[in-house]
């Protein structure tokens, strides 16, 4: 067999740890604000202020309903008001629009950075007091690391490659004590592919992280966010006055606030790994989250506006290059994949019969599809080439597969899960691929692949992530991340979407050979 596919992200798992109970968990519905910013609320007509986070008192010395109900203008110079105005006025989507802005209040004024999020009942105010650009912050100076950095991807032979420069890189400009590219794999669980550290900070490359570490309504937010900063984790959170938004009558949605508060339990996770600052961004492509650039800093650590809008730039840009370096990939699997199926379709059409066609001659169906044995089931015989079950186990597999109406194709890396009486063949059958030639009669092409013993290291252990208290209500997440191994049995190597594609495009090939044969 080719050694395609062995990637540990492609190891099946197969028990689910992605929690429903904290995939259930509403994130956006806090009412809290981390305090290294302000939020304001405003309604859409005037841009008078309707809502306010508590922390505007301490910065200006006014107590916070002094600021309701009054309009934006009043603080802000004439030219940027009207500037927000007609910005907000073209803005069709909801994309953030950044602004700077000088805010004058109570004979104070402050020069922010400010992220404006319309809504369709409000628009949200991010304000961020804005340090003076550095010669390491500055757009140029930030603009020409970018560049490197991305020159630097497009030479990156793999996606592993892509990765690791990645992680090399935005430690390098950051900081950060530890970066990490982290894969999901297809039940959410995520593999460190790649890593960057201090000397003192814990190795997880290679580990495995359950799904639950990062819960299905935290990665849907990454699809609205950039990135998700924590400079703190020892942070006290800020309110929102008045509690309720008047414009809604309900909690203010901060889906789409980079200040939005943390769940307490993520912040208990946080301390476990004893780390004190944190930032993610996501890796997209395909409209999926194919995996996080993930940071952690061991004391607190606040990166300045541009320098996160330079990393958002780059994830974007990272996502581009590993899209493009998985899609080569297929790419070339599907090429190596055509010219064995153009060989195999030859021989097919210059065999008398389409069985001869896919076991004999240079070329054969365990060639094509990566197979360790192959049975073909036709007009009452039954052929076999390589290794497979006997010729009993082979009836009563053909009888599953017709008595559960598998009548196109059935893939499975984990037969004997599903099929209990597999589990007698499982060394040489814990994958199967079955193509349906005349089911009615029990007519199939199987192919098998055997059983593969693989070893996976979790970053603790995945059926102790979360522990329940005695309420039912809440939980915490584990306080170790002490490797644990586990292995997994009773499956083979995966099925390659390319390696189904073609399957399909044979079952139609033999059919098509068999009218020919027989009409």
């Amino acid at each position: 067999m080719r050694n395609l596919n062995t990637n540990p992200i492609n190891i099946a798992i197969d028990k689910n740890y992605d929690s429903d109970f904290c995939g259930s968990i509403p994130l956006n519905l806090v009412n809290l604000i981390q305090p290294h910013g302000l939020l304001l609320v405003l309604d859409k007509a005037e841009l008078q202020i309707v809502q306010a986070s508590e922390n505007l008192k301490e910065l200006f010395s006014l107590p916070v309903d002094d600021f309701l109900e009054q309009p934006l203008s009043a603080y802000l110079p004439a030219s940027q008001f009207s500037d927000i105005q007609e910005k907000i006025i073209r803005q069709n989507s909801q994309d953030k629009i950044p602004f700077s802005l000088t805010f004058t209040a109570n004979a104070k004024t402050v020069f922010f950075t400010a992220l404006v999020h319309p809504k369709d009942e409000y628009i949200l105010v991010e304000l961020e007091e804005n340090a003076p650009a550095t010669s390491d912050n500055s757009f140029i100076g930030l603009y020409q690391q970018i560049k490197y950095i991305t020159s630097l991807l497009k030479q990156a032979d793999s996606t592993v490659a892509a990765a690791h420069i990645t992680v090399n890189e935005i430690k390098r400009i950051t900081n950060f004590d530890k970066v990490m590219v982290y894969q999901f794999d297809p039940q959410w669980n995520g593999i460190v592919i790649a890593q960057a550290k201090e000397d003192d900070m814990d190795d997880y490359m290679g580990l495995r992280f359950p799904a639950s570490d990062v819960p299905k309504q935290a990665r849907d937010l990454y699809f609205r966010n950039p990135y998700r900063l924590i400079p703190t984790r020892s942070y006290q959170p800020v309110g929102l006055i008045p509690v309720i938004n008047p414009l809604t009558m309900r909690f203010t949605d901060l889906s789409d606030c980079n200040l939005r508060s943390v769940a307490t339990v993520h912040l208990e996770y946080l301390r476990n790994m004893q780390i004190m600052a944190s930032m993610s961004l996501p890796i997209i492509f395909d409209d999926k989250l194919w995996g996080l650039i993930s940071c952690h800093h061991k004391t607190p650590l606040n990166l300045s506006y541009e320098l996160r809008s330079s990393l958002e730039l780059l994830s974007g840009i990272v996502s581009a290059q590993l899209a493009a370096k998985e899609k080569e990939n297929a790419m070339t699997l599907r090429v190596q994949l055509q010219e064995i199926y153009a060989n195999l379709l030859e021989q097919i059409y210059n065999q008398p019969s389409f069985t001869e066609g896919l076991l004999t001659g240079e070329t054969n169906l365990l060639a094509l599809l990566n197979l360790a044995g192959v049975a073909v089931v036709y007009d009452g015989a039954t052929i076999v080439l390589g290794q497979t079950p006997n010729e009993q186990e082979i009836k009563e597999l053909i009888y599953w597969l017709r008595r559960h109406e598998l009548n196109k194709l059935y893939v499975t890396n984990a037969l004997p899960a599903e099929y209990a009486r597999s589990q007698e063949y499982k060394e040489i059958a814990s994958g199967l691929l079955a193509i349906a030639i005349n089911p009615e009669q029990g007519e199939y092409i199987l192919g098998f692949r055997p059983e593969v013993l693989q070893t996976i290291e979790w970053g603790g252990n995945p059926n102790q992530a979360i522990q329940m208290e005695p309420d039912g209500k809440s939980y915490h997440p584990r306080n170790s991340f002490a490797t644990y191994q586990e292995t997994v049995k009773q499956t083979s190597l995966p099925w390659a979407f390319e390696e189904i594609e073609v399957a399909h495009a044979l079952r139609s090939a033999v059919l098509e050979k068999i009218i020919k044969e027989n009409y």
